[in-house]
C-alpha cells in the first residue's frame, strides 16, 4: 500500500469524536469487493499450481516489505535467494537483514487461519521487527507462524494500540466486516507507528486481517500489485489526511474499499491468465501427487533449498535413497524443481516459472 503524507499527521488518534456513516456508496464498494473475493476463492488450480502461486506472492510481499522499510533495492532474485538460505553480497546486508525479518513476518501472518489479529499480534508483529535476525536462524525451516505464537506472550502491548482495538471491537458493524476492520487498523495503527522502519508490521496485520476475514482466503493477494503497469490499492494521502484531522473515517472507507474491490480484480485477472497457462501443460504437471512427491515439493518449498539427505530427514516414512532419488529425477524432468550442482553437492529448490 502506499501513501503519500501530505502533511504533519496528528500524534494521538481522537477516538471520542471519531464517526463515519454507512452511505450507499460505502455499501456498493463493499458488495463489490466481497464479490470479487468470492470469485477468487472460488478459483481452482492444481496442487503444484497454487503451490506456485503462492510461493510467488509470499516472494513479492517480501520485497515490497523490503522497501516499506526504507531499503530499496531489493529484487524478487535476492529474496528467492534469502529463502532458500543464501547470503547476499556486503552492500546488500541491510537488504538482507530486513528480508529475513519480513519474510517470517509474511508468513506468521498468512498462516493464522481464522483468528483476527490482536493487540498482542500487533505488538508481537512490531517486536519481531526489532529482534527478527535471532528468531530467524533459530527457526530456519520450521512454520514461522508458530515463531511469533511463541513469542507474543512476551511482548508488551501500548496503550495506543489496545485503546484502537478496543474502539473498533466496541463497533458492531467495524467488529465484524473484515475490510472495514482492516481500513481501521490500517489508518490508525499509520497514526500510531508512523516510522518507516515499523511499515511491514501494520501490513502484516493487514494482510491477517484479510486472511482471517476471507477476503484474501488463499493468501495470493499482493497489496501493492508488482506486477509492471499496475499498483493496488494505491491510497489517496489527501483523504487519509481528512479522515486523521476531522476524525470523519467516511470517506476513507469508501475509498480504500474501492481500491481494494479493484486490487482483486488485478488478482483475478492474473489468476486467470495462469489459468489458461495451467490448461496446456502436460498432464502429469498438473495432476494431484502423491503422498510422496508432495511432501517432497513442501519441504524443499519450506526449507528453500534441500540436498537428498535434507529431504529424507523430513520425510514422515523415508524411502531408500535410490527410490527419493528416482522421484527428485521425475520432478526435476517435469519442471516442478529444479537442480543445482551435481552429485553429492547437488541440492534442489522450487523451478521458477514467472
Amino acid at each position: 500500500m502506499k501513501r503519500k503524507r501530505t502533511q504533519e499527521r496528528p500524534s494521538l488518534i481522537p477516538f471520542d469524536d471519531l464517526k463515519y456513516e454507512l452511505t450507499p456508496h460505502l455499501v456498493s464498494n463493499l458488495t463489490w469487493a466481497h464479490r470479487n473475493a468470492g470469485t477468487v476463492s472460488a478459483m481452482r488450480f492444481s496442487h503444484y499450481g497454487y503451490k506456485r502461486l503462492a510461493s510467488d506472492a509470499h516472494q513479492r510481499r517480501i520485497a515490497y516489505g523490503i522497501m516499506r522499510a526504507g531499503h530499496t533495492g531489493a529484487t524478487l532474485d535476492d529474496v528467492t535467494r534469502l529463502l532458500a538460505g543464501d547470503l547476499l553480497p556486503p552492500r546488500k546486508r541491510s537488504v538482507e537483514t530486513m528480508g529475513r525479518k519480513v519474510a517470517v513476518l509474511m508468513e506468521a501472518a498468512c498462516g493464522v487461519g481464522g483468528e483476527p489479529s490482536t493487540p498482542g499480534f500487533f505488538a508481537t508483529y512490531l517486536d519481531f521487527l526489532a529482534e527478527g535476525t535471532t528468531l530467524w536462524s533459530r527457526f530456519v525451516g520450521r512454520r514461522k507462524e508458530k515463531i511469533i505464537e511463541n513469542h507474543r506472550a512476551s511482548v508488551k502491548v501500548s496503550e495506543s494500540v489496545s485503546r484502537l482495538y478496543e474502539w473498533i471491537n466496541d463497533d458492531e458493524l467495524l467488529a465484524t466486516e473484515p475490510i472495514l476492520r482492516t481500513a481501521t487498523l490500517y489508518w490508525g495503527l499509520s497514526i500510531i507507528h508512523p516510522h518507516t522502519l515499523q511499515l511491514p508490521a501494520i501490513d502484516a496485520v493487514v494482510l491477517h486481517e484479510l486472511r482471517a476475514g476471507s477476503i484474501d482466503r488463499r493468501g495470493l493477494l499482493v497489496l501493492p500489485d508488482s506486477e509492471p503497469g499496475t499498483q493496488a490499492l494505491r491510497l489517496d494521502g489527501g483523504i487519509m489526511a481528512k479522515a486523521d484531522h476531522l476524525g470523519d473515517l467516511t470517506q476513507y472507507f469508501e475509498h480504500f474499499t474501492i481500491e481494494l474491490a479493484q486490487a482483486l480484480v488485478v488478482l483475478k485477472n492474473r489468476l486467470d491468465r495462469f489459468q489458461d497457462q495451467e490448461d496446456r501443460l502436460p498432464w502429469l504437471m498438473v495432476s494431484p501427487p502423491d503422498e510422496l512427491d508432495r511432501q517432497i515439493f513442501d519441504i524443499i518449498e519450506q526449507l528453500g533449498s534441500a540436498r537428498s539427505q535434507d529431504i529424507l530427514k523430513e520425510l514422515s516414512e523415508p524411502p531408500p535413497l535410490r527410490t527419493l532419488q528416482r522421484r527428485l529425477q521425475r520432478l526435476t524432468k517435469e519442471g516442478l524443481i529444479a537442480k543445482h550442482g551435481s552429485r553429492k553437492f547437488a541440492y534442489y529448490r522450487l523451478a521458477e516459472h514467472r
